[in-house]
């Protein structure tokens, strides 16, 4: 299967097209947004330099979904952009297991095992989960990977509910911290809500952040300490707003508070001025 690289066609196409418009368009805005519709028209028109097929069809001639994976890849370590239609192909063949064989090969670039992530997730597959839950506990994935399962095991739903707390149990801090962001979107759970309040007390670094998810969990015994900080004289007004937005989500009344000195409330106000 032979790699192609689709921008450097279409950037052939896009110069041409511009130098034939130029005098068409008053702003560099309105050529932008007629350039959009020159891509769409791009992928369904016939090209020479795949026999006459359209680039949007080109790949539909494959049926081999490890094959086209393992282009992908090749497309990444040789540094040639990933086509459009290449993933789209992969996605309509809707093959879970060849896609979760990338996600979990640590010798393959981040960038496809990223890509692989996300037709999981275009494809609605829960076969990930297990896997998702463990980068979480033992934190031995990149950032970007960990961030990107976190997103998937959101959109997982209720059956990602029992296996995230058995995890949490599991992890350290670190890794409470992240699967909170999946848990918080149930409530009723004596130990998350434990530690959401603990971490939300110790680490005024993060209130902003913890302040949200104590008011995703609606749990009133989160007020007092939330309503302790919001009164306190350290609290700024980034997270002010985070703190108050929680009270008023469990059911309190925040108090009034002046932030004209604060640096980030005038940095606002001018923005909002302009």
């Amino acid at each position: 299967m032979e790699m192609l690289d689709f921008d450097a066609y279409f950037t052939d196409a896009l110069n041409r097209w511009m130098e034939q418009n130029l005098k068409r368009f008053k702003t560099p805005e309105a050529m932008e947004d007629a350039a959009t519709d020159l891509y769409l028209q791009w992928l369904q028109t016939p090209a020479d330099w795949l026999g006459g097929l359209a680039p949007g069809a080109y790949y539909a001639q494959f049926d081999d979904a490890a094959a086209l994976l393992a282009l992908l890849v090749q497309h990444i370590r040789e540094g040639v952009p990933v086509p459009d239609p290449l993933l789209e192909r992969i996605a309509e063949l809707a093959e879970e297991a060849p896609i979760l064989a990338l996600v979990t090969d640590s010798a393959a670039p981040d960038e496809a095992r990223m890509h692989a992530i996300d037709l999981l997730r275009q494809l609605e597959s829960s076969a990930p989960m297990v896997d998702y839950l463990r980068w979480q506990v033992e934190r031995n994935q990149p950032e970007e990977l960990l961030d990107n399962a976190l997103e998937s095991l959101r959109e997982m739903g209720q059956a990602v509910q029992r296996p995230a707390k058995v995890a949490f149990s599991a992890a350290d801090d670190v890794g409470k911290e992240a699967l909170l962001d999946v848990l918080s979107d149930f409530t009723g759970d004596e130990d998350v809500l434990t530690f959401a309040i603990r971490q939300f007390t110790a680490q005024p670094h993060k209130r902003a952040l913890y302040a949200g998810y104590l008011g995703k969990l609606m749990d009133d015994r989160a007020l007092e300490p939330l309503l302790e900080v919001a009164e306190g004289e350290d609290v700024t007004y980034i997270d002010f707003i985070e703190i108050r937005n929680a009270i008023e989500r469990l059911g309190g009344e925040a108090p009034v508070r002046d932030f004209t000195e604060d640096p980030t409330y005038q940095a606002v106000q001018r923005l909002q001025e302009r």
